[in-house]
């Protein structure tokens, strides 16, 4: 009975969060989708296209050529590629249209995030309160709701098994540990290349702070090592070779091409951005007169809850007794020092200013990394982790039941409370997927395409720039037909720059750039102009 009761709650927490982090798409009756057109439709684009790159025979494209940038290859380097959470999509689409699957694929994929947390809060011997609560932050988070417009960021389950393996692997050595923990990097690096790198870096503190504070690990690990060395590196070489044989492809694609630190402007975190949630968040208007305004990259606020037990555990660990439960204050402290590590690394005085990150993107893979106030996935990932342990720890002191009962519940329900109240942008799927298919007729059928990458959705909004070729791109998807248009974190080398957003391709651009590649016609559509169409001859 207890047990079926206890599984309510978290059935009833999972869903007033999903509903809390969907509401725009449930209160519309799926009408609208909660993206923006140009990242997130991208997203869509790629699991859309690895889904017809398997199950469709006639796809122009292959699964690591998307058919656009014709006539590029490997163009799925320019971008994440999706590869570790597309399996769940290819499973939707077997029964739902592409538009309705995308919108469940986020759902059920943010749903696997509460699940994976609380088991691994539970697996740390969590009270159940605490671990709802943290499961809730984890899933439903401000910050996380935020990012729903970046879909590559929702899929993040693999982190909390990651650092639970990590702990398993500092506090009882075993095969088993290791291989798990480097399993996981593995498969958070191929659900988003972001979060396995921030996830790599965290676990690059976290796992030698947990060697530190917990007395006997190094040695533990040292024998370990010496007496299971060949499984050990049977292991580590078999996981390396996965890792290298994943990011091997965007090396060779993009040699040579790095994000200067410049380029990071705008997405370094500062103090502001820790104060700051998106706009119709808590406590939004109170902390205005406290922060200057910062870019909606960096709304990184999810309550002051977490905040007061991080500091709380900062403050008070180093003067704790560990009698009690003694496995829990390494983990605690351990994960509080990467809490730190990584802020500080990635603080800066302002967006444009100076910060150690000039120094931490030297780390292998770190001069890639644009959006630096993606560090969130860390700091919340570790400090709820290290706040939770040691409230863990200070609880257990107390010997009744409902006395721990009455302390934790306002605590969680706080916690819970500064969750909602944001309510993400999303727009009607009639604005986008049905004019996709319109202008998809005036393609059909061609060798090669190049769509105008403008278009006017139903209430006269036009859009351009990223959000149109976006749009272009799925023009020529659901033509088959390959486009010259592309979007993503980069272009091709030499391909043709638009001097202003509202223009378009020039003949004289689309010749220069086929030159040699390509011999034929490109059939040129544009969605402003329907059933109208043009031939660019390249000889």
């Amino acid at each position: 009975m207890r047990t079926a009761a206890l599984l309510l709650v978290y059935v009833v927490a999972a869903g007033f969060g999903t509903y809390t982090t969907f509401r725009p798409t449930f209160d519309s009756g799926f009408d609208s989708i909660q993206t923006e057109r140009g990242d997130g439709m991208l997203n869509h684009f790629l699991l859309e296209h690895s889904w017809l790159a398997l199950s469709d025979s006639n796809y122009r494209g292959t699964l690591v050529s998307p058919p656009v940038f014709f006539p590029q290859p490997w163009t799925i380097a320019y971008s994440e590629n999706l590869f570790g959470v597309a399996p769940l999509y290819w499973v939707l689409r077997l029964f739902l249209p592409y538009d309705l699957a995308y919108i469940w694929w986020q759902i059920v994929l943010n749903a696997i995030n509460f699940v994976v947390f609380a088991l691994v809060a539970r697996w740390l011997r969590f009270p159940h309160l605490l671990a709802l609560g943290g499961a809730f932050l984890w899933a439903f988070g401000t910050v996380h709701a935020d990012q729903i417009k970046h879909q590559q960021m929702i899929g993040r389950f693999w982190m909390p098994l990651a650092a639970y393996y990590a702990i398993s692997l500092t506090t009882v050595p075993s095969t088993k540990a290791l291989n798990r923990l480097l399993a996981c990097i593995f498969l958070q690096s191929l659900s988003c290349i972001y979060t396995g790198w921030f996830l790599v870096v965290g676990l690059m503190v976290f796992v030698p702070a947990m060697i530190y504070f917990r007395a006997g690990s190094f040695g533990e690990l040292r024998r370990f090592v010496r007496e299971r060395r060949w499984a050990v590196l049977r292991i580590v070489g078999l996981w390396g070779i996965a890792l290298v044989g994943l990011f091997v492809p965007y090396l060779v694609v993009n040699w040579g091409i790095a994000r200067w630190y410049e380029e990071c402007y705008g997405t370094l975190p500062t103090l502001s951005a820790w104060i700051t949630g998106p706009p119709g968040s808590r406590w939004l208007e109170a902390t205005a007169p406290y922060r200057n305004e910062v870019t909606l990259e960096c709304w990184l606020f999810s309550g002051f809850t977490i905040y007061a037990l991080m500091l709380a555990a900062l403050i008070h660990l180093p003067l704790m007794r560990r009698e009690s439960r003694p496995a829990l204050w390494p983990v605690a402290a351990a994960s509080m020092v990467t809490v730190v590590v990584w802020w500080v690394l990635t603080l800066a005085e302002a967006p444009d200013g100076e910060s150690l990150w000039r120094v931490a993107r030297l780390i292998p893979g770190g001069q890639a990394i644009r959006c630096v106030s993606r560090v969130y996935v860390v700091v919340y990932l570790f400090g709820s982790i290290g706040a939770l342990a040691w409230l863990t720890m200070l609880i257990d002191r107390i010997q009744r039941e409902w006395v721990r009962f009455a302390i934790l519940l306002p605590i969680v329900a706080a916690l819970i409370f500064e969750q909602t109240g944001y309510k993400q942008p999303s727009f009607a799927r009639k604005d986008f997927y049905p004019i996709v298919d319109q202008t998809a007729e005036s393609l059909r059928g061609a060798e090669v395409g190049y769509v105008v990458p403008l278009y006017r959705d139903t209430t006269g909004k036009l859009a351009y720039g990223a959000d149109g070729d976006v749009f272009a791109m799925w023009v020529g998807l659901r033509a088959g037909v390959p486009v010259v248009n592309g979007y993503s974190g980069r272009s091709p080398d030499h391909f043709p720059r638009l001097e202003h957003p509202y223009y378009s391709f020039t003949d004289d651009q689309l010749r220069a750039w086929l030159k040699g590649k390509y011999r034929g016609s490109v059939r040129v559509v544009d969605a402003l102009k329907p059933g109208e169409v043009r031939y660019v001859v390249i000889e």
